[in-house]
């Protein structure tokens, strides 16, 4: 900085400043994600539920379903990208990062599919 260069990083205190990043970033991820679920799963059982006078229940479930098909997809592209690219490919770190990824995506298509059947009853 200021035109002074700074030294190299030790590839083994990225590595671990990166996890320490990640694991805020998931844990801010995951508490967002429970309360939205909870909301989203509410909203999607009261065939009520609106958002003041803009949106209507059909409108509103339209809404939730669209941030619940595009957000988790970004969320754990983010975290692969960006957290777990200067892991080794054999890593520990990449093998729980991709269990965990696999176990969170079937979560989340279970939640997407319960949230768009409480909303738009296709069956």
């Amino acid at each position: 900085m200021n035109g002074v260069p700074q030294p190299a990083e030790d590839p083994a205190a990225r590595r671990a400043r990166m996890a320490r990043k990640r694991a805020c970033y998931n844990c801010l991820g995951t508490g967002l994600s429970i309360v939205f679920a909870v909301v989203s799963v509410l909203a999607a059982l009261n065939p009520h539920s609106k958002i003041g006078g803009m949106l209507d229940h059909k409108a509103w479930g339209a809404v939730i379903v669209a941030v619940w098909a595009i957000l988790p997809p970004a969320f754990f592209w983010w975290d692969w990208v960006h957290y777990l690219q200067h892991e080794p490919a054999d890593s520990e770190a990449r093998k729980i990062a991709e269990h965990t990824h696999d176990l969170a995506r079937n979560m989340w298509l279970g939640l997407l599919a319960l949230v768009t059947l409480g909303f738009f009853k296709i069956v």
